[in-house]
């Protein structure tokens, strides 16, 4: 059996966005408490203590590790939350990709500009990091999928279809 199997993976960097989630959060819990305690209002206080519960069991899940899964022609894409919940976000197939090559490769040009494309990005937002730009098709819709592979990855995705990445 000659499959080729390989994985990587990246951490999502924290966002001002995701910030702001965590600060507008923690604020809303700590206004209502203080509420609650002003008024003497249990069902306020009670209020706070759940909202407080829930930040505290769902903020930690803004931490993102992002997997990517390449066997034998399939890329999968996962989502591991707080470094414990995996969730399986995306599939790629390579027989219906048009073309992979580097985010920024002037080959990828027609596919940007395309108003009707659809964009995921499983990258890590940072800067500085090679990212790459799978354009897949189904049927009328076309899928940008931006990611981060390692060396290993690349050479894999390549043995199996050589014609259609790009390194420029």
């Amino acid at each position: 059996m000659n499959d080729l199997y390989t994985e990587a993976s990246v951490k999502k960097k924290v966002t001002a966005t995701d910030n702001l989630i965590k600060f507008a959060a923690i604020a809303g819990v700590a206004l209502v408490l203080l509420v609650g305690v002003w008024l003497l209002n249990g069902v306020v206080i009670l209020a706070g203590v759940v909202g407080g519960f829930l930040v505290f069991t769902l903020l930690p899940r803004l931490s993102v590790v992002y997997e990517y899964i390449f066997c034998d022609g399939q890329l999968d894409f996962d989502k591991i939350m707080a470094g414990e919940k995996r969730k399986h976000i995306y599939r790629l197939d390579f027989d219906q990709v048009l073309l992979m090559a580097p985010a920024n490769s002037h080959a990828l040009d027609s596919y940007k500009n395309n108003p009707n494309a659809r964009k995921k990005d499983f990258s890590s937002l940072e800067k500085d990091r090679k990212v790459y730009c799978i354009v897949q098709s189904e049927g009328d819709i076309q899928t940008l999928v931006y990611f981060e592979p390692n060396e290993k990855m690349i050479s894999y995705i390549k043995q199996k279809a050589p014609r259609k990445v790009s390194e420029y």
